[in-house]
């Protein structure tokens, strides 16, 4: 087993980590998935893979299609058990999101496509952010701080690296990782554990 692919396998273990983490706060009752935001990431990763593949991206791009194929199956889930509550600009995102992805295929350069698949992800945010704000107990960070390692990792699945093939999962990480941090942020604002598998008391008020 060549290095390249050592990272990927690394990588791919541990997204399983993070989503193990993920879907066992979902059977806990204390995380509710957002279904428009798991499904434009499923969406959005899979143009991100293939754009991947187009700049031989090498293993890397196949841990991205594990992660595309495992977001679009917690969006399913989400649409069942998830947040219920859709507000006007979470339409408008997913709105937004689908029709701007086809634009990767028409731009004709794998670049300028990650960069437009970058542009969406940003949106893609919006749903689970605006969400988080109010009810940061219902996304878990350490999940999130997964993501990002997960992402670190894949930085070194990418043979001959050059900072056009780095680009999308380097952003992938430093995304997730931000949102981590604003998860704990708005938690401690709020009087809720910094995290999920803590036993301390939430108080009355931040119920």
């Amino acid at each position: 087993m060549d290095q390249y692919v050592f990272f990927a396998a690394a990588a791919v273990t541990l997204a399983l980590c993070r989503y193990g983490t993920y879907f066992y706060t979902i059977y806990q009752g204390k995380t509710k998935p957002h279904a428009f935001s798991w499904l434009l990431w499923g969406m959005v990763t899979g143009v991100g893979t293939f754009a991947q593949f187009e700049m031989n991206a090498g293993p890397s791009a196949w841990a991205l299609a594990f992660v595309s194929v495992t977001c679009t199956l917690i969006a399913i889930l989400a649409f069942f058990i998830g947040e219920k509550d859709y507000k006007k600009s979470d339409w408008f995102a997913l709105i937004a999101c689908i029709l701007a992805i086809p634009l990767w295929k028409a731009a004709q350069n794998p670049l300028i496509a990650i960069l437009v698949v970058m542009i969406i992800d940003v949106l893609t945010y919006w749903p689970t952010i605006r969400k988080s704000y109010h009810k940061p107990q219902t996304e878990p960070p350490i999940s999130y701080g997964f993501a990002g390692m997960r992402y670190f990792l894949m930085l070194f699945a990418v043979p001959n690296p050059t900072w056009e093939t780095l680009l999308y999962p380097f952003f992938l990480m430093l995304t997730d990782w931000g949102f981590a941090i604003y998860i704990v942020v708005r938690r401690a604002q709020l009087g809720y554990p910094l995290h999920e598998y803590s036993r301390k008391t939430i108080p009355p008020e931040a119920r």
